[in-house]
């Protein structure tokens, strides 16, 4: 009697156990390859919920004698990791250039800046039953110029990308200026530790992501600015292309003339930067000693000397051809078709270059006021800002310079102020984020790769700059990561339907290689791919969202006159002109000038003349 009633009590309990929701049976503790962490339960909205795991470690800290190298596989951990505390910021220096300016505050770090950061984070959706089937797994890189950046800021906050989309979402902390990238050619400090410190958490996403409920066969990986770039050099490398399944670009490709540097390059600036910590010494060994006891926040204070770089956008530590993690330029890469070859999805915004304009210059470019340029101060801006083409220390000549002038002059009207300060925008934009992301896109389509390409065209109700800079830089960031679905941000209706119509997008991508597929859903038909002949984009905005007919955001391009004007015509004009001398020069622009005017005005005296002859003759004929 005693073994039914037992037997009963446990079938009983069987029950309850099964009928639970599986919510409420999914452990917060997971256990990894180094041991066990435990994470916490947020709710998102309407019900969702999303399990997030800060903070875990996937490599030593690089500290001590591990400053500037290679990362190094973590020790395991006994007990329970606590990864519920967003993880610090790896060492960086604080944008004050605009004190208190929430515009500019926002990208700085919201956790303390230490060397102590090789961290990452994981977002897992809650299911409310049991799904065996492993999730598409979304992995993040922030950008910040190689020089900054967080993954731990709030508009990186993946839970609601997690539960709307239901995908596992991972975020890394990586080493950035100086300590990510210093180089001296040397075992000690190789250079490239920030993009190696990205290639090992994605390893440790192969690794364990299965254990958050994601597949180690559908990774992609997504970033913007200089993390978009750092995806194109995982997509180049050797040591990368294993280890994720599709990409997404957004604002950012390898070839950008910020994103890379020669080793002869890195090492030049890395001595400079070493006698700037007064630690020059007579060998390399005897130097890294000196600035490996240096105190790690000297190292963002020091970094912008004018002899390491000067110009706008030109960053001082940036990845290198290094023959290992890049064993040839990218450019050399894409002409061999030497790359992974996966689904992309790219784009850029429509005002990439506003952002640098009032670092540049805040008395030319106000936060306060509209902003105009005239004439006189166009030229001059074009003859200051690309001086340094395409990167410090190299410098244009005079035929370069008048080249971007001319392709950049608004013809139709050459002294509207508002016109020559969108033309000089434009041309950074081009140069440094549009033109390097069109170039990408170009080389995947020739390779009969898909892909789709956006711009994100969409300025936002709660935009903190100016109207002036439109859709700036890094604006697309809050709608892929669905900053309009939360509420006391208010948000404009049509606003939360384009962040909800982007993440799906993404996702889509993330799960089928293909925005216009969800799996088990029927198809969208919004996205055309874009061709190398047939240069088909989508345009972000709240029109996509409020239209029906979703072939009015189809467009064509982008910005392919201008695109060729840096990729072909510009290299090859300054290679032409480059070995010229002074005197040279000046003959042909004298003659250039002869030839315009004054041959000109001889050409029409000469037709007077002879007008004037011919009537005289025809005069005397007659008589």
């Amino acid at each position: 009697m005693e073994k039914a009633s037992s037997i009963s009590v446990l079938t009983s309990l069987v029950y309850v156990l099964v009928s639970l929701p599986y919510a409420l049976t999914q452990s917060l503790v997971v256990e990894t390859d180094k041991g066990l962490v435990k994470g916490k339960r947020i709710q998102v909205h309407h019900g969702k919920q999303v399990d997030v795991f800060y903070g875990i470690p996937y490599a030593k800290p690089p500290i001590g004698r591990y400053r500037f190298r290679h990362p190094q596989p973590n020790d395991p951990w006994s007990g329970v990791y606590n990864a519920t505390q967003r993880p610090n910021a790896c060492m960086q220096g604080f944008d004050v250039v605009f004190p208190g300016f929430n515009g500019s505050n926002q990208w700085n770090p919201n956790t303390p800046p230490s060397e102590d950061c090789l961290y990452l984070n994981v977002w897992r959706p809650v299911s409310k039953t049991q799904d065996p089937k492993p999730k598409a797994v979304m992995v993040w890189i922030y950008g910040g110029s190689f020089l900054s950046g967080s993954s731990s800021l709030d508009v990186y906050d993946a839970k609601y990308l997690a539960a709307e989309e239901d995908v596992v979402v991972v975020s890394m902390q990586y080493r950035v200026g100086s300590l990510g990238f210093l180089s001296f050619d040397h075992l000690d400090a190789p250079g490239n530790a920030g993009v190696m410190d990205q290639s090992m958490a994605l390893d440790w996403v192969q690794r364990n992501v299965h254990h958050f409920g994601g597949s180690t066969y559908n990774i992609t990986l997504f970033g913007e600015s200089s993390g978009a770039a750092s995806i194109g050099m995982h997509l180049l490398s050797p040591l990368s292309r294993g280890k994720f399944d599709r990409a997404i670009l957004q604002s950012g490709g390898p070839t950008a003339p910020w994103a890379t540097l020669t080793q002869k390059e890195s090492t030049r600036r890395s001595h400079v930067f070493a006698g700037g910590m007064n630690c020059t010494r007579n060998s390399i060994p005897e130097m890294l000693l000196c600035l490996r006891n240096r105190p790690a926040v000297d190292f963002p204070t020091n970094e912008y000397d004018p002899d390491i770089v000067r110009g706008i956008s030109q960053f001082p530590f940036v990845p290198i051809i290094d023959g290992v993690f890049l064993t040839e330029s990218p450019e050399n890469s894409f002409r061999r078709q030497n790359f992974k070859k996966v689904p992309i999805l790219v784009g850029s915004n429509s005002n990439e270059g506003t952002w640098l304009l009032p670092y540049y210059n805040i008395n030319l470019f106000s936060l306060k006021q509209e902003s105009t340029l005239k004439r006189r101060q166009f030229v001059m801006a074009v003859d200051d800002m690309f001086t340094h083409y395409p990167q410090f220390p190299m410098k244009i000549n005079s035929f370069g310079k008048d080249a971007i002038l001319f392709q950049y002059t608004p013809w139709k009207d050459p002294n509207s102020k508002s016109m020559n300060r969108d033309r000089i925008e434009q041309a950074i934009g081009d140069l440094n984020f549009i033109c390097p992301v069109v170039e990408l896109a170009q080389n995947y389509a020739m390779a009969n790769m898909s892909v789709y390409y956006y711009e994100f065209a969409h300025r936002s109700s709660r935009h903190f700059w100016p109207n002036w800079m439109g859709v700036m830089h890094g604006d697309e960031i809050f709608f892929t990561f669905g900053d309009p679905l939360t509420n006391h941000k208010n948000y404009s209706n049509l606003e939360k339907r384009l962040a909800r119509k982007m993440m799906k997008y993404w996702a889509n991508f993330a799960k089928s290689g293909d925005p216009n597929i969800e799996p088990n859903h029927a198809p969208l038909n919004e996205w055309p791919i874009h061709t190398h002949t047939e240069r088909k984009y989508l345009r972000l905005d709240t029109h996509l969202v409020n239209n029906l007919d979703k072939s009015q955001s189809v467009r064509s391009g982008p910005r392919i006159k201008q695109c060729a004007f840096w990729r072909e015509y510009l290299p090859k004009l300054v290679t032409a002109t480059a070995d010229m001398s002074e005197l040279e020069k000046q003959w042909k622009v004298q003659f250039a000038e002869w030839s315009n005017r004054y041959i000109v005005d001889w050409k029409n005296q000469f037709d007077s003349f002879r007008r004037d002859y011919e009537q005289r003759s025809q005069e005397c004929d007659r008589h």
